[in-house]
């Protein structure tokens, strides 16, 4: 299976984004940028969705989005509004600095590099520190970007994520998570995942059956990206 053709078959399929009739994370976190309490604003959303936030997520699934947000790093999220070939750089301290196809700094407020405050070694801390803050709020106060926007972008390197979990060869090897060492804030996080990857109303899912089949062929893999799509609010 192609990494790009999928990625640029994402590209084309949704490139005109719309709002379903039901509930979606669209529509529910999507005017959430006057929200103070980003923590309230997610297990808010989450209840809205109907997912049940005293249910304790499965082991194996845990694992699972934790890898799956391990290898989900910032990158086309600073290629957004047509700038697709920005590369981002990041410092050991957390610093990110963007580059345009010229080699020049990229200083827009909706593509520049910022502070980021979690690591890569502790993914769902990650998003809490800075991709979740960066979804509701953008970049910066002048960031014209919407929610739909930035999730959609955010949804293309999560993608790669998912990706690197169907080629993972020893799936034995993932590290351990257990629900019970989570912080409140930590289960949220993993519900929202939980949630978006592993939803019930899915007819294509994560078992080892179906990711034979992903690995086998694009077109299969991308029914079970599409379930994600649509569930977040995306339509063809």
């Amino acid at each position: 299976m192609n990494k790009k053709v999928i990625l640029f078959s994402l590209l084309f399929l949704m490139c005109v984004a719309g709002l379903s009739a039901k509930e979606n994370i669209l529509s529910v976190f999507g005017n959430s940028k006057a929200d103070v309490k980003l923590e309230l604003c997610l297990k808010k959303g989450l209840e809205k969705l109907g997912v049940n936030l005293d249910k304790e997520i499965p082991e194996d699934k845990l694992c699972i989005i934790n890898f799956i947000l391990k290898n989900t790093y910032e990158n086309n999220i600073h290629k957004m509004r047509g700038e697709e070939d920005n590369q981002v750089f990041v410092k050991e301290s957390g610093e990110e600095a963007v580059f345009d196809k010229d080699g020049k700094l990229v200083t827009n407020a909706w593509n520049r590099g910022s502070f980021n405050y979690g690591n890569y070694d502790k993914p769902i801390q990650k998003f809490e520190l800075d991709i979740w803050p960066w979804l509701i709020w953008g970049n910066t106060r002048e960031d014209p970007t919407t929610f739909e926007e930035r999730f959609f972008y955010y949804m293309m390197d999560l993608d790669i994520g998912i990706q690197e979990y169907i080629f993972l060869e020893d799936k034995k090897s993932l590290e351990k998570i257990k629900y019970d060492d989570l912080t409140e804030t930590d289960k949220l996080v993993c519900q929202f995942f939980n949630y978006l990857l592993f939803n019930e109303s899915y007819k294509y899912d994560l078992s080892e059956k179906n990711i034979k089949k992903y690995r086998k062929s694009a077109e299969n893999y991308f029914k079970y990206l599409s379930q994600l799509m649509e569930l977040s609010g995306y339509e063809n």
